[in-house]
Order: C-alpha cells, then structure tokens, then sequence
C-alpha cells in the first residue's frame, strides 16, 4: 500500500462523481448548490454505473481498457454530458438556500446526529479497507481473476473469460476492479478495497439524498444505520464481489421509481433507466431485479398509463440494449445461458415448498438481518392501512417479487441444494436485496403514515 495508490483511488472515484454530476444535470438540472450536494451520491452511482456499462460495450467490440482509455472515456463521457445539459437550457448552480425546505431546529439535529453517526461507522469502515485482505472464495477464485486479465490484457481474455466459474457473469465488478488497478498503478489486491469504501459511501448518500426531501431524519438515519451494521450486510461490505453493488443499484433505481410513481418527474425515470442498466450488467440477478422493478412499476401507474407506459417501455428498451451485447458475447463463445438447464423444469412440488420454506428462514434470520425484514412488513402493512397506499402496494408487490425470485432460483436450478450454507447455495447473498429494499423504502412508508396521523390530529 503506498500514498500514491490511495491518491489513485481517490481521483478515480472523483471522476466518477464528476461524471455523475454532469449526467444528473443533464437529465435534471441543479439549480442550487444544495441540489448538488444533496443529490452527490445518486450522481456518483449514476457515474460508476454509466462508466460500467460503456466499458462493457466497449470491451465487447474488443476496444482495450488501457489507463489512457480510461481517462479519455471520463472525460469525454463527462465533456458529453455537459454538452447535452447546455443543449438542454440547464441553469448552472447558485446559492445554498432550499426555498422547498424549511428545515426546523429538531430536524437539524436530527439530520447532524445521523450524519455524525454515520460517518463514524464509515470512518471505521475505511481503516479496515485499508489493511482488508482477499478472502472471500468467490473473490479471488474469479471476480479478480477477471478483472486482472482485463488489467494486463486490455479486454476480455478468452482464456480467463471462459474457463473460470461462473464465465456467465457480466463484467462490470471486474471493469471496476480493473479502473482501481489502473488507478493504483498496480494490481494491488489490498489497497483496492477502498474501492468497495466508496461504493457503500455513494449508496449511503445516494438513499440519503433521494429520500432527504420525503423523511423526516428521525426515520431516515436510524434505518440506514441499522442496515449497515446488521450482521451479514456489514460483513459483506467489502468483499470483492458483485452483491452489493446489484443490490444499491437496484434499490436505489426502485426508490427512485417509487418517488416518480407519486410526483411524475420524468428525470426519475432516467436516472433509474441507468442505475438497472448497470445492474444488468454487474450480476445475473440485475435483469430479474429491473424487470421486477418496471413490472410492479408498469402496473402501479396504470391510471395514468397513456404517459407513464411509454416511458417504462423506453427504460425497458436502454436496460436491453445495455444488456445484450454481453449476452451475445459470452454466447458466441461458447458459453452456456444464465437460466437453469430445463426452464420451467425446476423440480417437484416438494421441491418447490422446500425452496420457499428456506427463503423464509433465511429472511426472518435474526442472525444474519436482525429485525430489518420484520420491521419494513410492518411499515407495508401500516402505510396499507393509513398512509400512501399506492407506494405500500409498490414496495409490498415488488418485496414479494423480489422474494419469488429467490425462491424460484433455489427451485429451478436443480443443482442448487436445500441449504443456506453460502457456498452452496447463494440465497442468504440473494436475500441482501430483498433487506437493503426494506430498510430504503421503511422511512418512506412510515413518513406517510406519520404525516396522514399528523394531518387528522390538526
């Protein structure tokens, strides 16, 4: 670990940002500086997702990722979407104050104690990037590897990309690792971790942000506090693998979906049509997660339908043009698909009940998720019965959806033993979504209820 390698690091998730900044502003615009600020995170998610998926394009058609490809493509990516937002009549940033928030004492302090809290937990988190060795299995038997062929060959090496487990898994995770390298100067396998730091700090602020304007901060904090320190989320933080990256992307772009699902703005939409382009591409699971999303999506809108379809039709057309040219790829090199063997041939009726049995006790596992799971069903219930019941409907189908999938992998892919042990069966790292969407959409639910009580106390 050197200085040099940190700095690397730093500037590279900088640029991100940067690139997300300008996206964001093309899409939405940032009339105040306070915008900016709010919305950094979302911004840096939509840069790291955005690079993610023209890397994948790029690698695809056999255009090297070399360090100077690297800055070329987030400057010009950046230069691009400046050019659109000036095309767009985008005003530029001015002055701090947020005339749609007046923000009281308690709120304040409510909202300096989460951020104090919170940055305590992710300045601990940053000393153990910094010294945290490669252990996970997955890690260095394959999301390394690739990433270090993608470093030292330029692209997408046949050898690594279709003998290693798992030659199916879209290449994003690995383009990241291989930017950090690049970044670093070296294939340092210690150092990059910190690249995960600032994974779970854009995720953080980009919750944050999105549901700053909708929570009030005594719901918003401590549920992100609680999920980032309940046992299996916290100790999956920084291991070099796809999970938590799939699972920020999809949970934000839901929560973004939600919010356009009440106020219409069409910037949502396409924000959220970048966030499931990336997950598409960083673990099989985006393409189940995104089309959960838009199902549920599809069907919560459909009183306004003549607008919103369209426009759910349109994310769902970016989300396959990002997706398909790795899918062809991997196939036209002889790699097999991504579903099971016999589709809609999973097993027995037993089977099935056994596949739904364990993805309950692998939810309702006190262990691994505390209360998270239970706390969020009974915000669902709550909101269904006095708050916003469109978005209790939302988050209560899409949980479900999310949870069918889980079960259904366990079922169709015969292969897969009854068992939460992790290295047979990957429905405790499945489940991950299915919490980090509770604990996102847990204050925005009870918000509602909150404000429907105050409303008839008055």
């Amino acid at each position: 670990m050197t200085v040099r390698a940190i700095l690397g690091i730093v500037a590279l998730n900088g640029a991100y940002a940067l690139l997300g900044v300008a996206l964001l502003w093309a899409i939405r615009g940032l009339p105040r500086w306070s915008d900016v600020l709010r919305l950094a995170g979302l911004a840096y998610l939509l840069g790291v997702a955005a690079f993610g998926v023209v890397w994948t394009q790029l690698l695809v058609v056999g255009v090297p990722l070399r360090w100077l490809g690297l800055v070329l493509s987030l400057v010009l990516g950046t230069a691009a979407a400046v050019g659109a937002g000036v095309l767009l009549g985008r005003p530029r940033p001015r002055g701090y104050g947020d005339p749609a928030r007046h923000a009281s004492g308690a709120a304040v302090l409510g909202t300096a104690t989460g951020v104090a809290l919170t940055g305590l937990f992710l300045e601990v988190l940053f000393r153990a990037a910094r010294l945290q060795g490669l252990q996970a299995y997955d890690a260095w038997a394959f999301w390394v590897p690739k990433a270090k062929a993608i470093y030292f060959f330029g692209g997408l090496d046949h050898q690594v990309f279709t003998t290693f487990a798992n030659p199916n898994y879209p290449p994003v995770v690995p383009i990241l690792d291989a930017a950090a390298f690049h970044a670093m100067g070296s294939a340092d396998v210690t150092t990059f971790h910190l690249q995960y730091w600032f994974l779970v700090v854009g995720a953080t602020a980009a919750i944050a942000g999105c549901l700053y304007r909708h929570v009030p901060a005594w719901l918003l904090w401590p549920s992100l506090l609680l999920v980032l320190t309940v046992p299996r989320v916290a100790s999956g933080l920084l291991v070099p693998q796809a999970d938590v990256l799939v699972d920020v992307l999809f949970v934000v772009a839901a929560l973004l979906l939600a919010l356009w699902l009440r106020d219409g703005r069409a910037w949502r939409l396409a924000a959220a049509a970048i966030l499931l382009a990336g997950a598409s591409l960083t673990k099989r699971e985006g393409l189940l997660f995104a089309a959960a999303a838009l199902l549920v999506a599809l069907v919560a809108s459909y009183g306004r339908h003549r607008v919103a379809w369209p426009r759910l039709v349109a994310v769902a057309a970016v989300i396959a043009a990002a997706a398909v040219p790795w899918r062809l790829w991997y196939r036209s090199n002889g790699i097999g698909g991504e579903g099971p063997s016999a589709a809609g041939a999973g097993g027995s009726l037993d089977r099935m009940l056994d596949a739904l049995r364990l993805s309950f006790d692998v939810l309702f596992d006190t262990t691994l998720w505390s209360v998270v799971p239970v706390v969020a069903l009974v915000a669902v219930g709550a909101a269904l019965v006095w708050g916003d019941r469109r978005m209790a409907a939302y988050v209560a189908v899409l949980l479900g959806l999310v949870f069918l999938g889980g079960a259904w992998v366990t079922y169709a892919f015969r292969e897969l033993p009854i068992t939460a042990q992790e290295s047979a069966n990957p429905i405790v790292r499945y489940t991950g979504a299915f919490v980090l969407l509770s604990a996102a959409a847990t204050p925005l639910l009870l918000a509602s209820v909150w404000r429907s009580g105050a409303e008839e106390r008055r």
